[in-house]
Parts: C-alpha cells; sequence; structure tokens
C-alpha cells in the first residue's frame, strides 16, 4: 500500500519523459505510434504510403461505429440546432441531448449525465467525491480515496487535486485483502472510503466485480468504476460488467464512470449516480459541466441510433459474435482467460516488444506497443483490442503471426496486464 498525504508530490514528469523519449521517437518512426491513417474498410487501414494492414487497436467492440444506422444519424442534425452551440451546459443544452439521458437512465436504471468524454466525467465528479459533498451535503465526512494500482490514468492523473481534500492511497491490484485493511484503517480514522477502480483493466484482466459489490455491503464503503471497456459488450441491455454483477440493478454505493465511444460506438463518456441528489450536485458543480459545451449534436444523435439499437434487440447477436472471436483467439494462442475484448502479449524488454511491433506490422496486422510510462518500465506488451467484426481469418492470421513473435521475444511470462 502507498499513501499520499496532502500536499506531496505525485508526479516525476521529466524523470517519466527522460526514460522514455528514445522508445517513443521510434515507435513513431516506424508507424507504430502517431499515425494519420489516410483510408479504412472495416478493420483494414491505409498507413501513409500506401500500405494496407488489419487494425486490432480500435475499441469499437461490437462494429457499431460503422453501422448504417449510427452512421445516418450523426448526419441528421436538424438546421435548427446549427453545427454547435458554444456554451457552458450549466446554462443550455438541447433538447436531444436531455432526451439521451433520459433515454440512458432508463436503460442503465440510475441517473446518467452524459459528458464529452470519460475523462471529462471524472474530473467533473471525483472532486466532489473527495470533497465528502457527495455523500452528506450539509455535513460533509471525511473522505479515504483508495485507489487500485492499475485504475486507469485518467483517474490516477487527478491524484494531485483530490489529495487536497482527501486522504488518498493505493493498493495492490485486485487486493481484497489490502482493500478490507484499508477500508478498516479509514473507518477507524472516522473517514468514508471509497475504492477506484476499473471494470475492464485496460492493459488486460477484470476486476473482482461479484466480491467487490459484497465486500462493500459487509464493511459499507463505496465504489468508483471506471467501466468505459464493460459497457454494452456485457449484459442483456448493455448494462455492462458492473452492473451486470448487480443482476442488471443498481446499488447506492455505486458511482459508475463509461464510454458512449468504445462497445457502445458513438461518441462521448457519462456517469451514472443512485439519485437525484448527486445528479443536482455534478450538474451544479461539475468542473467540466459547469464550464464546458455538452457533446457535439452529431455525438447526441449518434448515441441515440445506439440506444434504439439496443431497445431493437441488436446488441446480443453481437456480444456473441465478439465472444466468438476472442474464444478463438485463445485457443489459437494457447491460454485460458475471462472474457475481455482486451488482450495482453507479455514481452518485457521495451527494445523487444518495438522489435515485436515492427514485425507484426510487416505482417499485415497493427496492434499497440505500450511500454512505460504507459506499463512498468521492462513491462512491454502487444495490445490487440478483439472486435466482433473482425473476421476469423483477421483472428487467425494474427495469431499466428504472435505465437512466433511470443516465442522470439517474450523476456517474462504470460499473464494478465500490467499497467
Amino acid at each position: 500500500m502507498t499513501s499520499t498525504a496532502r500536499g506531496s508530490r505525485l508526479r516525476n514528469t521529466p524523470f517519466m519523459v527522460r526514460e522514455s523519449t528514445a522508445n517513443y521517437a521510434r515507435a513513431i518512426n516506424s508507424n507504430l505510434m502517431q499515425v494519420s491513417i489516410v483510408g479504412r474498410d472495416g478493420k483494414q487501414v491505409t498507413l501513409p504510403g500506401g500500405r494496407e494492414v488489419v487494425e486490432f487497436v480500435n475499441c469499437s467492440y461490437l462494429g457499431l461505429d460503422l453501422h448504417p444506422a449510427v452512421i445516418r444519424a450523426s448526419k441528421s442534425v436538424g438546421e435548427q440546432w446549427g453545427s454547435n452551440f458554444c456554451c457552458a451546459r450549466s446554462r443550455f443544452s438541447i433538447e436531444p441531448q436531455r432526451q439521451l439521458e433520459e433515454d440512458l437512465s432508463e436503460l442503465y436504471r440510475g441517473r446518467v449525465i452524459t459528458f464529452p468524454s470519460t475523462s471529462a466525467a471524472h474530473i467533473s465528479i471525483m472532486p466532489l467525491l473527495a470533497s465528502g459533498v457527495l455523500i452528506n451535503e450539509s455535513d460533509p465526512p471525511a473522505v479515504t480515496l483508495i485507489f487500485d494500482q492499475f485504475a486507469h490514468s485518467s483517474m490516477q492523473y487527478l491524484k494531485p487535486v483530490l489529495a487536497t481534500e482527501a486522504t488518498v492511497l493505493t493498493v495492490p491490484h485486485n487486493s481484497l485483502d489490502a482493500l478490507r485493511s484499508e477500508v478498516v484503517a479509514a473507518r477507524q480514522r472516522g473517514e468514508t472510503p471509497v475504492y477506484v477502480a476499473d471494470g475492464i483493466y485496460s492493459m488486460g484482466g477484470l476486476a473482482p466485480v461479484r466480491e467487490l459489490v459484497a465486500l462493500a455491503e459487509e464493511l459499507d464503503f463505496y465504489l468508483y468504476v471506471d467501466d468505459a471497456h464493460g459497457m454494452t459488450i456485457f449484459g442483456e441491455r448493455g448494462e455492462g460488467l458492473m452492473l451486470s454483477a448487480l443482476d442488471g440493478g443498481h446499488s447506492d454505493r455505486l458511482i459508475l464512470t463509461f464510454s458512449l465511444s468504445k462497445g457502445f460506438g458513438a461518441y462521448g463518456g457519462g456517469l451514472l449516480v443512485p439519485d437525484e441528489r448527486w445528479e443536482r450536485l455534478v450538474r451544479s458543480y461539475g468542473q467540466i459541466y459547469s464550464f464546458s459545451a455538452a457533446q457535439t449534436f452529431q455525438a447526441v444523435e449518434s448515441c441515440r441510433a445506439v440506444v434504439e439499437l439496443h431497445r431493437q434487440g441488436a446488441v446480443p447477436p453481437l456480444q456473441r459474435q465478439l465472444r466468438d472471436r476472442v474464444a478463438l483467439f485463445d485457443e489459437l494462442m494457447g491460454q485460458s482467460l475471462p472474457f475481455s475484448p482486451i488482450r495482453m502479449v507479455p514481452i518485457g524488454d521495451e527494445a523487444d516488444a518495438l522489435s515485436a511491433g515492427e514485425e507484426l506490422l510487416d505482417a499485415g496486422y497493427f496492434a499497440s506497443v505500450v511500454f512505460f510510462p504507459i506499463v512498468r518500465r521492462r513491462s512491454a506488451q502487444l495490445r490487440l483490442c478483439l472486435a466482433a467484426n473482425h473476421s476469423e481469418q483477421d483472428v487467425r492470421g494474427v495469431a499466428s503471426a504472435l505465437r512466433s513473435l511470443r516465442d522470439k521475444y517474450a523476456t517474462i511470462g504470460q499473464g494478465e496486464g500490467l499497467e
């Protein structure tokens, strides 16, 4: 466990830049990062110079970003609204945005507020949570925020801000024993504990969601979960990994953030809060909500089209197809892991991982090469996002190439990714 006292140093940007500059330069020069694709045909993209490769980096896991109904909706903004209305959400929202939030609230069975991104949702709610006002508006308690070690960087980035009003701690990844200890210690200090975690971790692996819900009920603490990678691909209503663990319901101990871009297939982010009191406070005092604009009008209409696809029953067949693609990949790679569309191939040495990524690209497949500061030093990996609209041929081809690269380069054991 690591602890953060108020005002202590939480970042070391010069060290991070110094340690990673050469690797970033190589990745950019090799067309593995910061690439502007010049064409797209489903999962095949065209790189500068005309080379065509199959990409495994797009997080639209169900392929809904290419669904004809979603594309049509993105072009259907009424002329009365114009291309934009540039003012803060605290002043105006357009009626289609309000209706989208009501539709999502019905779908996810809570109160939903939408944002331009999941990161914007974090910025709006996490400081309020750290202050205690969301928990008790009239008598805010002191709060302890207990971060999972691998919680997404968009939340970790806020630690210096959060530490001005709350105790900020970090526990080992998915360690329920460490979490239990810190929750008990926070209660002994008279502070209200909040556990901060992902549903599906961006570098692979899942949170033990049912165990977390049970522990939160037992010890009386809150769960703040970023389910960006889980929404839409889990649950009969696409309610995501976390809400599925609640059998489709909701808990007043759960604050959920999610993406409207990844599995959802449109654009933006959102948060789901337990009741209208929480909603009112975020709409009144949330930083991004109060001082920035909403999603683009095109994004709003795209999201509404995806909601309609949920209502029409179009999502479950795509969920099954995604599971089939992931199961095929795991079989070909000789591994058995819990279902997730994110699969990691651990390499270890940063230079070796970059070489593996370059060779994979030469074989016709684009995967993300992740290295420090995205993961710990000497824990570099290849990251693949599998999707329902990958063909079986795509999956078989990339798995064959990856097996050869793993045998050639891997210097650390296989397992869950290290963020």
